[in-house]
């Protein structure tokens, strides 16, 4: 039969045990939740950053010559009606034939006469005129050969970087064709064509 002095001292082992055991754990435990909590704060930060960069890709284009206000005015109009709600900008005007003559009126276009295409034969002659700028509005211009035979054009825009046929015989008029609707041939090897807008010339051409 063991004394009561060895039982003791077993039982004080084993509480010995049980508590380091118990500190070693308590220990091992905060260690991990300190190493799992760092990531998660990176995670949350991230996620919280993700939407601005996405708001501002998204953000739609603004068409090119509108006044916008600096973004310290938009924030301070924002601040003072109390509310997140986009500014809203005037709608601008659009282009028409008419403004578009007016803006066109005092400068110099840049449409030269490209080419006379098989002068003399009226059912395949035509000149071909193109526009290296801006649109330009033809409307009054004329087209002449040295004999006095002049072509006005009417209600038409040269769109910017195209051309347009001028063609001598009969047919039906189309964006990139036209039909000056002759008997007979207009030009000849040898002519200036002249091209004017009003008593301006704009371009000539030596017809080969």
């Amino acid at each position: 039969m063991q004394s009561p002095f060895r039982a003791r001292n077993w039982i004080i082992f084993l509480l010995i045990n049980v508590l380091v055991s118990a500190v070693t754990a308590f220990l091992v435990v905060q260690a991990f939740t300190q190493a799992v909590s760092r990531p998660a704060t990176t995670r949350i930060v991230a996620a919280a950053t993700q939407p601005i960069a996405a708001a501002a890709d998204a953000a739609p284009p603004v068409a090119e010559g509108t006044n916008i206000p600096p973004a310290g005015d938009l924030f301070a109009a924002h601040q003072a009606a109390g509310t997140a709600e986009a500014v809203t900008l005037p709608p601008q005007p659009t282009a028409t034939t008419q403004t578009l003559a007016q803006a066109t009126r005092g400068t110099v276009p840049n449409v030269r006469i490209s080419a006379v295409i098989y002068p003399g034969q009226r059912t395949r002659e035509a000149v071909v005129i193109v526009n290296e700028g801006d649109a330009v509005d033809l409307t009054g211009w004329t087209l002449a050969n040295p004999r006095g035979k002049a072509y006005t054009f009417g209600n038409v825009v040269l769109l910017k970087e195209s051309f347009i046929n001028l063609h001598t015989t009969s047919g039906v008029d189309v964006p990139t064709d036209l039909f000056w609707n002759q008997s007979e041939a207009v030009w000849r090897v040898g002519d200036e064509v002249v091209l004017r807008r009003g008593d301006e010339v704009i371009a000539t051409y030596l017809v080969r």
